[in-house]
């Protein structure tokens, strides 16, 4: 049985004693993440990073259109004409009209009535909870004792954060088990108030989820549905509006969360939702009331990116074929990859923490950059590498890439099951010790 690493209670910690501790714990096991430092070729296939010449599998840019010369040449515009910010927040500075123009274009991709930006995704989800399921003034709208959050056991971690700052009850449901779903809202059937959250598309399992059982559940239950739609705009849909779209069941969705710095090239997030309940947002959500608007270039950059998104099918048709052909060299090589939904986001599954670093490691040394996912983001004992696809990507930048696996894995020993035990951990670090720095 492995050691716990433990915290003595009388250890000098004033001067962050205890995070030099755990700092200290994570190196010696070569746990710490080597962080990329790019030069050129931001957000493109093949860039140059720490001074080596690198094919990209870690962006999100699934498009390409970070780098497209029409949404390079909005930005300018707009910025030449607005300026580079926003001045402040909306209720102490104004509105820019181009931050509403991209608000109405948001929601008319996504089939939603209204909209609301943030400069980043991580602001819409950390502030969505607390707005709606906590009371405003009074016991209005909601009163606190009245509502409960039942989420996803695989949700992001912005969706735990704006949960912990909501103070609400939350609960967590079997990854996309609606009868452990439908359980837990049995037992709390008499709440008011409930939300239930989801992601339009789990990129670490390699799955789009059926949101409509979602709808039908919330509906039959009295509760509210969000989906977190990060990974889907601009991806599945007729006009790469993401969940709504590719689904069609706009109108069964109550809040929907997504952001720019994906498929759509930019930054920046938002919420979706009612007119009712954004014009609520617009004057309740903190990080909108106390932060500054998005940025007057990344608006005009997104309104151009969303007009090539809607005409885009040509691109999501031959993402989709990269992802098949990716999908298929690796588990021909005898890997393991995740799902079965042609996305571009396509999890290789290692198991072992060390033994996914070590294989991101292995990549990097073959002139190839993929991170490594890990615990907390996933389960122990479950690291994967997220392989992101863009559309400029070439053939012969996948054939490399499976080439490079196929190598790596059989260095660690992977191909042949010597290196991962029936739990998912390798042997080599069976005997890592746990790092447990609670307190009595």
């Amino acid at each position: 049985m492995r050691e716990l690493l433990t915290v003595d209670a009388t250890q000098e910690t004033a001067n962050f004693g205890n995070v030099k501790l755990l700092l200290d714990h994570i190196r010696a096991w070569s746990l710490y993440p080597r962080i990329l430092t790019l030069e050129s070729g931001v957000n493109e296939p093949e860039c140059v990073a720490d001074g080596a010449n690198l094919l990209m599998f870690g962006a999100n840019n699934y498009l390409s259109l970070s780098e497209d010369p029409r949404v390079k040449d909005a930005a300018i515009r707009a910025i030449e004409e607005f300026g580079v910010g926003p001045g402040g927040s909306r209720l102490m500075s104004g509105n820019v009209t181009l931050i509403e123009e991209v608000e109405r274009r948001i929601a008319g991709l996504t089939g939603m009535e209204d909209c609301l930006t943030f400069p980043t995704g991580y602001m819409a989800n950390v502030t969505v909870f607390q707005t709606v399921m906590n009371p405003f003034v009074g016991g209005l709208p909601y009163r606190r004792q009245d509502g409960a959050i039942f989420v996803d056991e695989y949700i992001h971690g912005s969706v735990s954060d704006g949960c912990q700052l909501s103070r609400a009850r939350v609960f967590k449901f079997k990854h996309d088990d609606l009868d452990d779903l439908r359980n837990k809202l049995e037992e709390h059937e008499a709440l008011s108030n409930k939300l239930i959250v989801t992601e339009g598309l789990y990129c670490l399992e390699g799955e789009i989820i059926d949101i409509p059982r979602y709808v039908e559940m919330a509906r039959h239950y009295g509760a509210k549905l969000m989906v977190d739609d990060a990974h889907t705009v601009g991806v599945i849909g007729p006009r790469g509006g993401g969940s709504p779209d590719y689904h069609g069941c706009a109108d069964g969705i109550d809040i929907l969360m997504g952001c720019m710095d994906k498929a759509m090239g930019g930054t920046g997030g938002y919420l979706c939702g009612s007119k009712t309940l954004i014009d609520y947002l617009r004057i309740a959500a903190s990080s909108s009331v106390l932060s500054s608007a998005l940025p007057c270039g990344m608006a005009g950059a997104m309104i151009a990116a969303i007009d090539l998104i809607e005409s885009g099918q040509e691109l999501r048709d031959g993402l989709q074929s990269k992802s098949r052909y990716l999908k298929q060299g690796l588990r021909n090589a005898g890997l393991t990859v995740l799902g079965t939904h042609d996305i571009p986001s396509v999890p290789l599954f290692v198991g072992d923490e060390a033994l996914g670093i070590a294989f991101a490691e292995g990549l990097r040394d073959r002139g190839i950059f993929c991170p490594v996912m890990r615990w907390p983001a996933v389960p122990a004992g479950g690291a994967r590498l997220r392989l992101s696809l863009m559309a400029r990507h070439e053939q012969s930048h996948l054939d490399r890439l499976i080439e490079a696996c196929t190598e790596v894995a059989y260095a660690l020993e992977m191909l042949d099951g010597q290196s991962l035990t029936l739990d998912g951990r390798s042997r080599e670090t069976a005997d890592m010790p746990l790092l447990d720095l609670q307190r009595d």
